[in-house]
């Protein structure tokens, strides 16, 4: 078993075993871990607003990058929805089979 460890080659299933069979992982988390990276990146550019205290600022900041961060996982989710229909319930209708 000490042999089977694997951090450099394999580090995800070595902190989470069943990550690869799980698809919270990959679809779920991922998302929302880059989407907030994202916002956090995008906003870091354009924030303007430096007025007041840094605990207020930094609150301020950190309310929009999480707001940014639900737009885009909602967004994506219902992109992924809007596909989920067109596929299954639309294209057997234009194309049977």
């Amino acid at each position: 078993m000490l042999l089977a460890y694997t951090p450099f080659i394999d580090p995800v299933a070595t902190l989470w075993p069943g990550a690869y069979s799980s698809p919270w992982f990959v679809n779920v988390w991922c998302l929302i871990v880059v989407s907030f990276f994202t916002a956090v990146a995008y906003k870091a550019l354009r924030w303007q607003n430096f007025d007041g205290a840094l605990g207020g600022v930094l609150a301020a900041f950190a309310k929009q990058a999480l707001g940014m961060t639900v737009q885009i996982v909602l967004g994506i989710w219902a992109l992924g929805l809007l596909v989920h229909i067109v596929v299954v319930y639309v294209v057997p209708h234009i194309a049977p089979m």
